[in-house]
């Protein structure tokens, strides 16, 4: 149909088509009857002549043109355009497989968010409007997204309601697998692109709590007085925690943890008075960037622990970390006394510690100084304990962190050193500019 077609060189050949009303056209190089209009108009030529027939039908239309030199017929040519892209679009479309329509469910005060959530599809959207909401929010569905209209202040309706993961442990939102069996942690599908924007939390134990989570994107949410976490990650992929604010948490107020390929964002978050402003806890591939810390016991804390595979590959930039200066004693019952630190690596490898101002960290423990590099307090397995060591600490600027603006012990090397802008360091030798 597309192609070329030749014709018998001796014998002029028969061209049979179709009218617009459905009459048949016959030609033979034949002078149509006299007194009878003919659709198609002859006329020989010196060189050549064309014959063009026009079929139309709904809106496509096909355009055939065949051209002959005089004499014998040398050549026969057919091109066929399908013209209204629009209407063939619409009939591939029709003959495609009907794709899901996302929808957007809105919340009004006095409504519930979980019920919302249970009537959505994944892709939908869950849109709350302003107001006070009472209670906790499980979501196990793929492709949601979670927005607020307004000021929306989420609180806990009861406490022990709405437990998320441990028996009445309540969180805000709870993002876990359909799957998910808390008393072992485990399941076997992730629950993938849920996004939760915009929400003021406060009150539960945890403000936003994911496990077992794919591309988990949380963002400007104030938590607030949340015991355990502001916002949490356990066991996920592809994390982005961004613009949000926490603050009040006994443990950390920014949480990424139990990932060896977590590939995640913590950026442009601020997180004050918890007792860890961003924990990274046996983790691999964060970004932590852009986030203001200040007032918790440790500002920023790369963790590894007594679990397979430890902490590393972290990036920790453009931060301000200041007076992070409360004490935790005993903290969680596993660890010493924490208090005073900017910046603290225990055990934490292959990580990058860049372009940081770190200022008046002060305290007298372990873990105290503006950008800290020791070996992790707890014992692994075998009996040895994780040192921080091939870690690259450049062009910070610290002063006022005191016993030191930088800070290792004598376990955690080989670790390198450019241009620190500081005062103090233990051992001596560490800043330069």
């Amino acid at each position: 149909m597309f192609g070329r077609e030749t014709t018998n060189k001796t014998k002029t050949p028969r061209i049979t088509d179709l009218l617009p009303d459905g009459r048949e056209l016959a030609t033979n190089n034949e002078q149509p009857v006299h007194g009878e209009e003919s659709p198609v108009e002859h006329h020989e030529v010196s060189r050549r002549t064309f014959l063009s027939t026009h079929v139309r039908e709904g809106n496509l239309e096909i355009r055939a043109q065949i051209a002959s030199t005089k004499g014998n017929v040398m050549h026969q040519f057919i091109r066929v355009i399908l013209v209204a892209a629009g209407c063939l679009i619409g009939w591939l479309t029709l003959a495609s497989p009907t794709s899901a329509i996302a929808n957007t469910h809105l919340v009004q005060p006095g409504d519930s968010i979980q019920a919302a959530v249970d009537a959505a599809s994944p892709g939908d959207t869950i849109m709350v409007r302003a107001g006070m909401y009472r209670e906790s929010v499980k979501i196990q569905t793929d492709g949601l997204t979670l927005r607020t209209e307004g000021s929306v202040t989420l609180k806990p309706l009861n406490y022990g309601d709405g437990q998320c993961y441990l028996p009445g442990h309540v969180a805000g939102f709870c993002v876990v697998p359909a799957d998910f069996d808390p008393s072992v942690g485990s399941y076997t599908t992730r629950v993938r692109d849920v996004t939760i924007t915009g929400f003021r939390i406060v009150g539960f134990d945890d403000g936003v709590f994911g496990f077992g989570t794919e591309d988990l994107k949380v963002s400007d949410v104030v938590a607030i007085d949340n015991r355990d976490y502001g916002v949490a990650s356990f066991d996920g992929i592809g994390t982005r925690f961004t613009r949000n604010a926490t603050s009040g948490s006994q443990d950390a107020g920014i949480y990424v943890g139990d990932s060896i390929d977590a590939n995640a964002v913590v950026t442009n978050n601020r997180s004050w008075d918890n007792a860890l402003g961003i924990l990274i806890r046996h983790t691999h591939k964060v970004v932590v960037s852009h986030n203001e810390v200040w007032g918790n016991c440790l500002g920023v804390f790369l963790l590894s622990d007594i679990e397979a595979g430890g902490s590393g590959h972290i990036r920790v930039q453009h931060n301000r970390v200041s007076a992070n200066n409360k004490v935790c004693p005993n903290f969680e019952g596993f660890l010493p006394d924490l208090g005073g630190g900017g910046i603290v690596l225990a055990g934490s490898q292959h990580d990058i510690i860049f372009q940081n101002v770190v200022t008046d960290n002060r305290g007298n423990t372990l873990f105290s100084g503006g950008i800290v590099l020791i070996t992790n307090t707890l014992p692994n397995p075998d009996g040895s304990f994780d040192v921080s060591k091939d870690n690259l600490v450049a062009l910070n600027g610290l002063s006022g962190n005191e016993p030191a603006d930088i800070v290792t012990d004598a376990a955690s090397t080989p670790n390198i050193f450019v241009r620190n802008r500081c005062d103090t360091s233990i051992p001596e030798g560490l800043c330069s500019f």
